[in-house]
Protein backbone atom coordinates (compact mmCIF):
# COMPACT_ATOMS: atom_id res chain seq x y z
CA UNK A 1 0.00 0.00 0.00
CA UNK A 2 2.87 2.33 0.79
CA UNK A 3 4.38 1.81 -2.69
CA UNK A 4 0.94 2.38 -4.21
CA UNK A 5 0.51 5.57 -2.20
CA UNK A 6 3.75 6.97 -3.63
CA UNK A 7 3.03 5.85 -7.23
CA UNK A 8 -0.56 7.12 -7.16
CA UNK A 9 0.66 10.71 -7.25
CA UNK A 10 1.36 10.26 -10.98
CA UNK A 11 -2.29 9.65 -11.78
CA UNK A 12 -4.74 10.73 -9.07
CA UNK A 13 -5.23 14.36 -10.12
CA UNK A 14 -6.10 13.24 -13.67
CA UNK A 15 -8.32 10.45 -12.36
CA UNK A 16 -10.22 12.86 -10.13
CA UNK A 17 -10.85 15.13 -13.13
CA UNK A 18 -12.33 12.20 -15.04
CA UNK A 19 -14.69 11.34 -12.17
CA UNK A 20 -15.69 14.98 -11.65
CA UNK A 21 -16.66 15.23 -15.32
CA UNK A 22 -18.83 12.15 -14.89
CA UNK A 23 -20.40 13.63 -11.74
CA UNK A 24 -19.07 10.80 -9.56
CA UNK A 25 -17.57 10.96 -6.04
CA UNK A 26 -13.80 11.39 -6.32
CA UNK A 27 -13.33 8.96 -3.42
CA UNK A 28 -14.04 6.21 -5.93
CA UNK A 29 -10.70 6.92 -7.62
CA UNK A 30 -9.12 5.13 -4.66
CA UNK A 31 -10.48 1.75 -5.74
CA UNK A 32 -7.16 0.93 -7.48
CA UNK A 33 -5.60 0.80 -4.00
CA UNK A 34 -7.85 -2.21 -3.41
CA UNK A 35 -7.52 -3.70 -6.89
CA UNK A 36 -3.82 -3.32 -7.65
CA UNK A 37 -2.16 -0.80 -5.33
CA UNK A 38 -1.49 1.27 -8.50
CA UNK A 39 0.79 -1.38 -9.97
CA UNK A 40 0.64 -0.92 -13.76
CA UNK A 41 1.86 -4.46 -14.31
CA UNK A 42 -0.81 -6.06 -12.10
CA UNK A 43 -2.25 -9.19 -13.72
CA UNK A 44 -4.58 -11.61 -11.93
CA UNK A 45 -4.64 -15.38 -12.35
CA UNK A 46 -8.11 -15.10 -13.92
CA UNK A 47 -7.00 -12.58 -16.55
CA UNK A 48 -7.78 -9.17 -15.02
CA UNK A 49 -5.26 -6.48 -15.99
CA UNK A 50 -4.15 -2.95 -15.12
CA UNK A 51 -4.66 -0.76 -12.06
CA UNK A 52 -8.47 -1.12 -12.34
CA UNK A 53 -8.18 -4.89 -12.93
CA UNK A 54 -10.58 -5.08 -15.86
CA UNK A 55 -11.39 -8.51 -17.21
CA UNK A 56 -11.08 -8.71 -20.99
CA UNK A 57 -14.84 -9.28 -21.48
CA UNK A 58 -15.78 -6.19 -19.43
CA UNK A 59 -12.91 -4.10 -20.76
CA UNK A 60 -13.99 -4.65 -24.37
CA UNK A 61 -17.23 -2.79 -23.62
CA UNK A 62 -15.30 0.45 -23.02
CA UNK A 63 -11.68 0.04 -24.16
CA UNK A 64 -9.56 -0.89 -27.18
CA UNK A 65 -8.24 -4.41 -26.64
CA UNK A 66 -6.63 -5.94 -29.70
CA UNK A 67 -3.30 -7.23 -30.96
CA UNK A 68 -0.63 -4.80 -29.78
CA UNK A 69 -2.94 -2.51 -27.79
CA UNK A 70 -4.58 -3.18 -24.42
CA UNK A 71 -6.06 -0.04 -22.89
CA UNK A 72 -6.79 -1.89 -19.64
CA UNK A 73 -3.12 -1.19 -18.88
CA UNK A 74 -3.45 2.55 -19.54
CA UNK A 75 -4.36 4.18 -16.19
CA UNK A 76 -6.18 7.14 -17.75
CA UNK A 77 -8.17 5.23 -20.40
CA UNK A 78 -9.01 2.56 -17.82
CA UNK A 79 -10.14 5.26 -15.37
CA UNK A 80 -12.52 6.64 -18.01
CA UNK A 81 -13.90 3.13 -18.46
CA UNK A 82 -14.20 2.54 -14.70
CA UNK A 83 -16.14 5.79 -14.31
CA UNK A 84 -18.65 4.66 -16.95
CA UNK A 85 -18.99 1.22 -15.35
CA UNK A 86 -19.46 2.61 -11.84
CA UNK A 87 -22.06 5.09 -13.11
CA UNK A 88 -24.02 2.24 -14.71
CA UNK A 89 -23.77 0.24 -11.47
CA UNK A 90 -25.10 3.18 -9.48
CA UNK A 91 -27.98 3.83 -11.90
CA UNK A 92 -28.99 0.16 -11.68
CA UNK A 93 -28.53 -0.36 -7.92
CA UNK A 94 -29.29 3.04 -6.42
CA UNK A 95 -26.52 3.43 -3.83
CA UNK A 96 -22.72 3.46 -3.71
CA UNK A 97 -22.11 0.50 -1.35
CA UNK A 98 -23.91 -1.77 -3.84
CA UNK A 99 -22.45 -0.04 -6.92
CA UNK A 100 -18.91 -0.46 -5.59
CA UNK A 101 -19.53 -4.08 -4.59
CA UNK A 102 -20.87 -4.72 -8.09
CA UNK A 103 -17.51 -3.57 -9.47
CA UNK A 104 -16.12 -6.76 -7.95
CA UNK A 105 -19.11 -9.09 -8.10
CA UNK A 106 -20.90 -7.88 -11.23
CA UNK A 107 -23.98 -5.73 -11.65
CA UNK A 108 -26.31 -8.63 -12.49
CA UNK A 109 -25.09 -10.58 -9.46
CA UNK A 110 -25.86 -7.70 -7.11
CA UNK A 111 -29.28 -7.15 -8.69
CA UNK A 112 -29.99 -10.84 -8.06
CA UNK A 113 -28.85 -10.42 -4.44
CA UNK A 114 -31.23 -7.47 -3.98
CA UNK A 115 -34.13 -9.51 -5.37
CA UNK A 116 -33.39 -12.55 -3.21
CA UNK A 117 -32.92 -10.62 0.04
CA UNK A 118 -35.58 -8.00 -0.65
CA UNK A 119 -33.13 -5.31 0.53
CA UNK A 120 -30.87 -2.76 -1.09
CA UNK A 121 -28.73 -2.44 2.04
CA UNK A 122 -25.27 -3.95 1.72
CA UNK A 123 -25.34 -5.01 5.40
CA UNK A 124 -28.43 -7.15 4.77
CA UNK A 125 -26.98 -8.68 1.62
CA UNK A 126 -23.69 -9.58 3.36
CA UNK A 127 -25.67 -11.17 6.21
CA UNK A 128 -28.47 -12.89 4.30
CA UNK A 129 -27.43 -13.50 0.69
CA UNK A 130 -26.20 -17.00 -0.09
CA UNK A 131 -24.27 -17.60 -3.28
CA UNK A 132 -21.13 -19.60 -3.98
CA UNK A 133 -19.76 -16.69 -6.02
CA UNK A 134 -20.48 -14.08 -3.32
CA UNK A 135 -17.52 -14.93 -1.11
CA UNK A 136 -14.99 -13.11 1.04
CA UNK A 137 -13.68 -10.77 -1.68
CA UNK A 138 -17.11 -9.57 -2.83
CA UNK A 139 -18.67 -9.23 0.62
CA UNK A 140 -15.69 -7.22 1.91
CA UNK A 141 -14.98 -5.14 -1.20
CA UNK A 142 -16.75 -1.95 -0.07
CA UNK A 143 -15.19 -2.06 3.41
CA UNK A 144 -11.79 -2.52 1.74
CA UNK A 145 -12.41 0.78 -0.08
CA UNK A 146 -13.33 2.47 3.22
CA UNK A 147 -10.15 1.09 4.77
CA UNK A 148 -8.06 2.34 1.84
CA UNK A 149 -9.58 5.82 2.19
CA UNK A 150 -8.76 5.82 5.90
CA UNK A 151 -5.16 4.68 5.36
CA UNK A 152 -4.59 7.27 2.63
CA UNK A 153 -6.07 10.07 4.74
CA UNK A 154 -3.94 9.06 7.73
CA UNK A 155 -0.84 7.95 5.84
CA UNK A 156 1.50 9.79 8.25
CA UNK A 157 0.17 7.67 11.10
CA UNK A 158 0.70 4.40 9.24
CA UNK A 159 3.90 5.08 7.28
CA UNK A 160 5.49 8.31 8.49
CA UNK A 161 6.15 11.13 6.05
CA UNK A 162 5.90 9.99 2.43
CA UNK A 163 6.38 12.03 -0.71
CA UNK A 164 4.09 11.17 -3.59
CA UNK A 165 5.38 11.12 -7.14
CA UNK A 166 4.55 14.19 -9.20
CA UNK A 167 1.67 14.09 -11.73
CA UNK A 168 2.63 13.06 -15.24
CA UNK A 169 3.00 15.92 -17.72
CA UNK A 170 1.97 15.16 -21.26
CA UNK A 171 -0.07 16.18 -24.27
CA UNK A 172 -2.02 13.92 -26.62
CA UNK A 173 -1.91 13.88 -30.40
CA UNK A 174 -4.12 12.06 -32.85
CA UNK A 175 -1.77 10.40 -35.35
CA UNK A 176 -2.57 11.56 -38.90
CA UNK A 177 -1.80 8.14 -40.37
CA UNK A 178 -0.54 4.70 -39.47
CA UNK A 179 3.12 4.76 -38.44
CA UNK A 180 5.67 2.76 -36.45
CA UNK A 181 6.94 4.34 -33.23
CA UNK A 182 10.49 3.61 -34.32
CA UNK A 183 9.95 5.65 -37.48
CA UNK A 184 8.27 8.47 -35.57
CA UNK A 185 11.14 8.68 -33.11
CA UNK A 186 13.78 8.89 -35.83
CA UNK A 187 12.62 12.46 -36.36
CA UNK A 188 11.24 13.58 -33.01
CA UNK A 189 13.83 11.97 -30.70
CA UNK A 190 11.43 11.47 -27.76
CA UNK A 191 13.03 9.55 -24.87
CA UNK A 192 11.85 5.94 -25.15
CA UNK A 193 11.39 5.50 -21.39
CA UNK A 194 9.18 8.61 -21.22
CA UNK A 195 7.06 7.37 -24.13
CA UNK A 196 6.69 3.95 -22.53
CA UNK A 197 5.64 5.46 -19.21
CA UNK A 198 3.01 7.62 -20.93
CA UNK A 199 1.69 4.88 -23.26
CA UNK A 200 1.51 1.64 -21.24
CA UNK A 201 -1.32 0.24 -23.39
CA UNK A 202 1.16 -0.50 -26.19
CA UNK A 203 2.77 -3.92 -26.46
CA UNK A 204 6.48 -4.62 -26.71
CA UNK A 205 6.05 -5.19 -30.46
CA UNK A 206 5.34 -1.48 -30.88
CA UNK A 207 8.52 -0.48 -29.08
CA UNK A 208 10.58 -2.87 -31.18
CA UNK A 209 9.10 -1.32 -34.34
CA UNK A 210 7.30 -4.39 -35.62
CA UNK A 211 3.78 -3.02 -35.12
CA UNK A 212 2.31 0.14 -36.63
CA UNK A 213 0.06 2.44 -34.61
CA UNK A 214 -3.24 2.98 -36.44
CA UNK A 215 -4.28 6.34 -37.87
CA UNK A 216 -6.18 8.34 -35.26
CA UNK A 217 -4.44 6.68 -32.31
CA UNK A 218 -4.23 9.05 -29.33
CA UNK A 219 -0.52 9.03 -28.51
CA UNK A 220 0.74 10.73 -25.35
CA UNK A 221 3.95 12.72 -25.63
CA UNK A 222 6.11 14.23 -22.86
CA UNK A 223 5.42 17.87 -22.03
CA UNK A 224 8.33 20.06 -20.90
CA UNK A 225 7.92 22.25 -17.81
CA UNK A 226 6.16 25.48 -18.71
CA UNK A 227 5.21 24.31 -22.22
CA UNK A 228 1.72 24.88 -23.59
CA UNK A 229 -0.01 21.59 -24.56
CA UNK A 230 -2.02 23.11 -27.43
CA UNK A 231 1.06 24.80 -28.87
CA UNK A 232 3.10 21.60 -28.58
CA UNK A 233 0.34 19.69 -30.35
CA UNK A 234 0.35 22.17 -33.24
CA UNK A 235 4.17 22.00 -33.45
CA UNK A 236 4.03 18.20 -33.53
CA UNK A 237 1.52 18.18 -36.39
CA UNK A 238 3.56 20.73 -38.36
CA UNK A 239 6.68 18.64 -37.78
CA UNK A 240 4.85 15.48 -38.73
Amino acid sequence: FMEGYVASGRYLSMMEEVFKKEGLPTELTRLPFVESSFNLKARSKVGASGIWQFMRSTGKLYLKIRAGVDERNDPIRATEAAAKLLRQNYESLGNWPLAVTAYNHGRMGLMRAVRQTGSDRLEDIVTDYRSRSFGFASSNFFTCLLAALDVEKNSDKYFGKLKRELPLKYYEVSLPQSIALKELNRYFKFPKDALQELNPALSEAHWRGGEHLPAGYQLRLPLADGANPDQEKRLFLVGY
